[in-house]
């Protein structure tokens, strides 16, 4: 393919872009951002996503709808993050046509990591569990 058509190419796909702004749940609660995606056609995405646990440890179920993810993290990940720790994700993927607009991302406040035994050993204590999780996103 000569250059011209390549480049005319790249410029014709289209491109999602993700609600930007900062979201602030509590367990069992996800935060959602919307993404305004073409309803005709395969679209692009790039953004980038904090997360941070806020007042202790925390378990991230990542979701999204109609989102193929070509990094991480992938759809049905979880993450979890100690007390304190925040995360920052180069988000890159598709998101399928869909008619209804109902693309999204959503980062899932899925509980809080638990404490474990091994028979016969001592037992790992869990960190305190956290009050919030915070996602922060913007399209890059």
């Amino acid at each position: 393919m000569p250059a011209a058509h390549a480049a005319a190419a790249h410029a014709s796909v289209a491109q999602a872009r993700i609600e930007e702004g900062v979201k602030e749940v509590g367990p069992r609660d996800a935060a959602r951002f919307k993404v305004d995606a073409p309803a005709d056609q395969a679209s692009e995405f790039a953004g980038r996503c904090t997360l941070s646990a806020v007042g202790g440890s925390v378990n991230v179920a990542v979701d999204g709808v109609h989102y193929v993810p070509l990094s991480a993290p992938a759809i049905g990940d979880v993450l979890t993050l100690q007390p304190g720790e925040s995360r920052t994700y180069e988000m890159t993927g598709t998101f399928a046509p869909n008619e209804r607009g109902d693309a999204e991302i959503a980062f899932i406040f899925n509980g809080s990591p638990a404490g474990f035994c091994f028979p016969g050993q001592q037992c790992a204590k869990a960190a305190e569990g956290a009050t919030a999780l915070r996602a922060e996103c913007t399209n890059r």
